[in-house]
């Protein structure tokens, strides 16, 4: 069974897939650039799908999801990479998406990220957001600027809480703690309590999910640390609006108050399909934390955030809009893809 998964997630990463999926009643499928696709034609059931995944469980992940009917792990698979898996239970039937993760680790320029997201590396507290959908490489994104920190930046201690760990560093110019939630620690939120008398000097949240936890990433970089995080927001004004929002009516001021102080940049970013069909393409928003921006968060002007990412070139913030126009002028997005996803489509300009 191990061998017949094993065999699977081979051809995943083979083929430069990003995703295995197993459901019950259907073949394996896997997602290439944007699309599902067939693994054969041979259906899995629920009982095929748990042999299979078994082997890479724990005895305690597996009561675990047997008791709860949901569970998320990471594992590795000797010469061919590593992989983060949910399993879960739906209308009686168990399914499995399986991510492959990318053991070879990219220089931020290759991602095709702006020079200044590796500046930002050199902070020394404060917090930096990665936001973005499900699947818009904000995991990647966070490794690279670590791995940049690891072998390029100053000597530190990075402390990593994640759910499950992706990438295992090895030390060169810091050392690693890193926690994996449900394993190693019972929630994000005391993983974050414990990082704080662990004197760390970078601290990586892999999600930020709840107002506690939020609460304390503000917590660790106004204290001088610098935290590295992930939400799911669109663009940087939904972010600033995402983290007030999650508090209690009472406490929005003083998160305004935290953010506004400790607030460092937010890179958001979204995966768009090449023009020439092989593959996606970066798009990425860039706000920096300059006092115009602080003072509209302390206010609680958020909207005008998207006036001051217009007019922040010279400083390195870059629009969405502006990120889509620069790539659909290179032609590496059609002129579809770009009114699809910018802000004000208008902005692009009468077609050729």
């Amino acid at each position: 069974m191990a061998g017949n998964l094993g065999a699977l997630l081979t051809e995943i990463v083979n083929r430069g897939a990003s995703d295995l999926h197993l459901v019950h009643g259907s073949p394996p499928c896997i997602r290439h650039a944007t699309a599902i696709q067939p693994l054969g034609q041979t259906n899995v059931d629920s009982s095929t799908i748990l042999g299979l995944v078994t082997p890479f469980l724990m005895e305690h992940q597996l009561k675990e999801f047997q008791v709860n009917g949901r569970l998320n792990v990471s594992f590795t698979l000797s010469n061919v990479g590593r992989f983060r898996m949910n399993l879960c239970k739906a209308q009686g039937t168990i399914s499995a998406s399986i991510r492959a993760i990318t053991s070879k680790m990219y220089p931020l320029s290759s991602l095709g990220l702006p020079n200044i997201v590796a500046q930002l590396t050199e902070k020394t507290r404060g917090i930096i957001f990665v936001t973005g959908a499900t699947g818009s490489g904000k995991s990647t994104t966070m490794a690279a600027m670590i791995d940049h920190i690891n072998r390029s930046g100053r000597p530190g201690k990075v402390i990593t809480i994640e759910d499950p760990i992706e990438v295992l560093f090895k030390p060169e110019k810091c050392i690693f703690v890193q926690r994996e939630v449900g394993t190693d620690v019972p929630t994000f939120e005391l993983g974050i309590q414990d990082s704080l008398r662990q004197d760390p000097d970078i601290l990586v949240v892999g999600e930020m999910r709840t107002a506690d936890s939020m609460r304390g990433a503000l917590t660790a970089a106004e204290t001088g640390h610098l935290v590295i995080t992930t939400l799911h927001t669109p663009d940087a004004a939904k972010t600033a609006q995402r983290v007030t929002s999650a508090m209690a009516q009472e406490d929005q001021e003083i998160i305004r108050d935290q953010l506004c102080n400790s607030l460092e940049a937010v890179i958001s970013q979204e995966l768009l399909p090449r023009s020439d069909g092989k593959g996606m393409v970066l798009s990425v928003e860039i706000l920096l934390a300059t006092p115009a921006v602080r003072r509209l968060i302390k206010e609680g002007k958020l909207e005008a955030i998207y006036d001051i990412l217009q007019t922040g070139t010279a400083q390195g913030m870059i629009s969405k809009d502006a990120s889509i126009k620069a790539l659909y002028q290179r032609k590496a997005i059609t002129r579809e893809t770009a009114l699809a996803h910018m802000r004000n489509p208008e902005l692009l300009g009468p077609g050729a």
